[in-house]
């Protein structure tokens, strides 16, 4: 059974998902020019498995309290359907995700899985935006 304080996080990070993936802002940074990216849907399922590979060294999964996820699998479907939301197709397709962004995303992603707080929750939510991290000109 999950823990209520989890349940919570997890609520409030979906919340905040669609608040800011409402968001517009800009991201003066330079395009990183990579010459081959990789696509979205790679992108998405590494930050999950790294994401997932830090929450099982942290915590382990499990359904014991303070356990969120039960398997590698239940874990990478979570981040990989946050990840999915907060990069859109049309914003982040096409070789638009940042290598340096999408690094610091995943620094910060790999810290909430890690159980993080509320406030590292926020500031992943932050790092990983599209409008941070899907900077670079379609290829």
């Amino acid at each position: 059974m999950k823990s209520a304080t989890s349940m919570f996080v997890r609520g409030a990070l979906g919340g905040a998902v669609m608040f800011l993936g409402a968001c517009g802002g800009s991201n003066t940074d330079a395009a990183d020019n990579t010459p081959i990216e990789p696509s979205r849907e790679t992108r998405i399922k590494d930050l999950a498995s790294s994401a997932c590979n830090r929450y099982e060294s942290c915590v382990g999964y499990g359904t014991g309290s303070g356990q969120t996820y039960a398997s590698e699998a239940e874990c990478e479907a979570d981040f990989t359907s946050k990840a999915g939301t907060l990069w859109p197709a049309e914003k982040c397709g096409s070789g638009q995700i940042s290598n340096g962004r999408y690094e610091t995303c995943v620094a910060s992603a790999e810290k909430v899985a890690c159980g993080g707080n509320i406030l590292d929750t926020i500031a992943a939510l932050d790092d990983c935006n599209a409008s941070k991290v899907c900077t670079d000109p379609p290829q």
